[in-house]
C-alpha cells in the first residue's frame, strides 16, 4: 500500500471513469447507478484503492470538479473558495473578513441563496451514499481479511467525516447508510439526531477498533490517508459538538496517551514540515493541485513585509481575506504565534501600509514557508486540518466543563508554553471557559474551527451582531437545506427552523 499515495495526491485524474460513473438521479442521491459488483470489481487491493479515491475527492484542496452522477460542477470542501465548508467555517465568524459575498457577510442567506456550485457542501450527501456502497462491496468481497479490514475502516472513517460535515452545517439529513436502499428512488425523511450521530459514532468506533488500520501515516509515503488518529479526532469533534464532555475527555486522552503525536517546539514549523508529528491530517497540495489560500490574503499593492523575522516578498494578491484587528488584538504581547501574521508591509511604491494607513486587517499568513517560493499566485503547501494542539485544548475544555479548571491547566499550558506566553492558573470555571475560546482562536486561526467553537460556546450569533450583521439570529446556527431539495422532496424533507 505504500506506493499508492499517488492515487490520493492526484486522485481525480487517476480515478477510473467506470467507477466515477456511479452517481445519483436526483439531488437527494435517491439512486446509485453502477455496474460494479464484488464479482467484477472488488477483487484486489488496487480495486479498493480506486474505489476510495472517489470518496477522497471531496477533501481535495483543488477548486472542484464535475459530479459524474448529475453533471454539475461543485467546489470541493477544503479549498480557498469563499463558499467551501472550510472558508464558511471562518468567514461567518470574527476570525476572518471577506466582503465578496454580502449574504455571508451580513447573515442574509436563505434556502434559495445558494444552488449549483454554491450548494457544494450539501452536495456531499450523495458521496455518503457512495461511501455506503463502497463499504458494502468491501464487506462482501473475497479479498484477504487483513487488506479488507484496513480499507473497510478507511471507508467508514471517510463516511463518518462526510456525515459530520453535513451535520455541522445542516443538522441530521436524509443520508443513505443502508446499502439495501441505494437503488430505491423514494425520497426519505431526515434521520433523527440520535440515529444520525449514532451512525457517525459507530463508524468511527469500528475504525478505531480495527487492528489493521494504522495509528498514523506521518513520515510515510501514505501520508494523506485517513488513519486511526483521524478517526479518533473526528470522534472527539463529534463529542465536543454534542457537549458530551466525559466522552470527549476520554477519546481526547486516548489520542494523547497513544504517544503518536506531540507539539513541535516551534509553532511556525507546524505549517512548514510536511507530515510532522503534530499533524493528524493535512490536505495534500502539489504543483498539479496547488494551494491558493495565500493569494487571497495579500493586498494588490503588496511588495514585502515581515512575518516575525521572515521577510515575505511577493507581488500583490486578491485581498479577499483578512484578520479583523479586533481579533488580532486578542493576542498577548510576545505571543510567538503572531510570527505567522503580517501586520504591515511596504507597497510597490515604497510606502508603509499598516492598520493606521490603509490595511483593513492583519494578513493571517500562517504558512510562512512561502518565503523564497516567489510571488505565487499559488504554492505547493499542504493545508493543515487536524493537529495535536487542538486535541490538548479540547481536552482542557472538556475537563473544565465537568470539574472546573484545576486538572485542565496542564493541557492548555503546553500550548501556551510553546507560544511564549504566561501559564494559566487561579481561574473560575466561567473565566476558564471564556479564556479557552480566545485561546483556541489564537492557536487555531485559519484552520476552520472557529464557527464550531463559537456555536459551542453560545457566542456565534452574538459575535455576528457585534460586527454589524444585525440580521443574524438563532436560525443561522445551521444553514438551510437548499430550496430545490425541499421542492423535490414534496414535503418529505423538513427545512431547518427559521427558514
Amino acid at each position: 500500500m505504500k506506493n499508492k499515495l499517488k492515487y490520493f495526491r492526484f486522485f481525480i485524474c487517476l480515478l477510473p471513469l467506470s467507477f466515477l460513473s456511479m452517481g445519483c438521479e436526483d439531488e437527494l442521491d435517491s439512486k446509485v447507478f453502477s455496474d460494479l459488483t464484488p464479482e467484477n470489481f472488488f477483487q484486489t487491493e488496487n480495486d479498493f484503492n480506486a474505489a476510495l479515491v472517489a470518496l477522497y475527492s471531496s477533501f481535495s484542496i483543488d477548486w472542484g470538479g464535475q459530479d459524474p452522477g448529475i453533471g454539475i460542477w461543485y467546489t470541493y470542501l477544503y479549498n480557498a473558495n469563499n463558499r467551501t465548508y472550510l472558508l464558511r467555517s471562518e468567514l461567518t465568524t470574527d476570525e476572518l473578513y471577506n466582503d465578496w459575498d454580502a449574504n455571508i457577510l451580513n447573515f442574509t442567506w436563505g434556502p434559495a441563496t445558494y444552488s449549483g456550485t454554491g450548494a457544494s457542501t450539501y452536495s456531499r450527501i450523495r458521496y455518503v451514499a457512495r461511501a455506503t456502497d463502497v463499504i458494502d462491496k468491501i464487506e462482501n468481497s473475497s479479498v484477504d481479511d487483513v487488506v479488507k479490514n484496513r480499507y473497510l475502516a478507511e471507508a467508514k472513517t471517510l463516511r463518518a467525516w462526510l456525515m459530520y460535515i453535513l451535520y455541522d452545517f445542516f443538522g441530521a439529513v436524509n443520508v443513505k447508510v443502508d446499502p439495501s436502499t441505494l437503488s430505491d428512488i423514494a425520497i426519505t425523511p431526515r434521520l433523527s439526531d440520535e440515529d444520525y450521530t449514532g451512525v457517525i459514532e459507530q463508524d468511527l468506533l469500528d475504525a478505531i477498533n480495527t487492528d489493521e488500520l494504522p495509528e498514523k501515516y506521518n513520515g510515510t509515503s501514505d501520508w494523506g490517508r485517513v488513519s486511526k488518529g483521524v478517526a479518533r479526532v473526528l470522534l472527539l469533534k463529534l463529542y465536543m459538538h454534542q457537549k458530551e464532555w466525559a466522552k470527549a475527555e476520554t477519546i481526547g486522552k486516548d489520542i494523547i496517551n497513544s504517544g503518536s503525536y506531540a507539539l513541535l517546539a516551534n509553532y511556525e514549523d507546524v505549517f512548514i514540515e510536511t507530515g510532522n508529528n503534530e499533524l493528524i491530517y493535512s490536505i495534500a497540495s502539489n504543483e498539479a493541485v496547488p494551494n491558493w489560500y495565500m493569494q487571497h490574503l495579500f493586498p494588490g499593492n503588496y511588495a514585502k513585509g515581515f512575518a516575525g523575522s521572515k521577510l515575505i516578498e511577493r507581488g500583490g494578491g486578491w485581498y479577499g481575506y483578512s484578520m479583523p484587528w479586533e481579533f488580532y488584538d486578542k493576542f498577548e504581547n510576545g505571543d510567538l504565534r503572531t510570527n505567522t501574521i503580517i501586520t504591515e508591509f511596504e507597497s510597490g511604491g515604497g510606502d508603509l501600509v499598516d492598520r493606521d494607513n490603509g490595511l483593513r486587517g492583519a494578513i493571517p499568513l500562517k504558512y510562512t514557508s512561502i518565503e523564497g517560493q516567489g510571488s505565487g499566485p499559488s504554492y505547493s503547501i499542504d493545508w493543515v486540518i487536524f493537529r495535536y494542539a487542538d486535541v490538548l485544548l479540547s481536552v482542557a475544555e472538556a475537563i473544565n466543563e465537568q470539574r472546573g479548571p484545576s486538572d485542565a491547566y496542564q493541557y492548555v499550558n503546553q500550548v501556551r508554553d510553546r507560544a511564549g506566553v504566561l501559564q494559566w492558573n487561579g481561574m473560575t470555571q466561567e473565566e476558564f471557559r471564556d479564556a479557552i475560546l480566545d485561546e483556541r482562536g489564537r492557536e487555531l486561526f485559519s484552520e476552520g474551527h472557529r464557527r464550531q467553537d463559537l456555536i459551542r460556546h453560545g457566542k456565534f450569533i452574538e459575535k455576528a451582531i457585534e460586527r454589524g450583521a444585525t440580521s443574524a439570529s438563532s436560525k443561522h446556527l445551521l444553514f438551510p437545506i437548499p430550496a430545490e431539495v425541499i421542492l423535490e422532496g414534496g414535503g418529505t424533507i423538513e427545512q431547518n427552523p427559521g427558514y
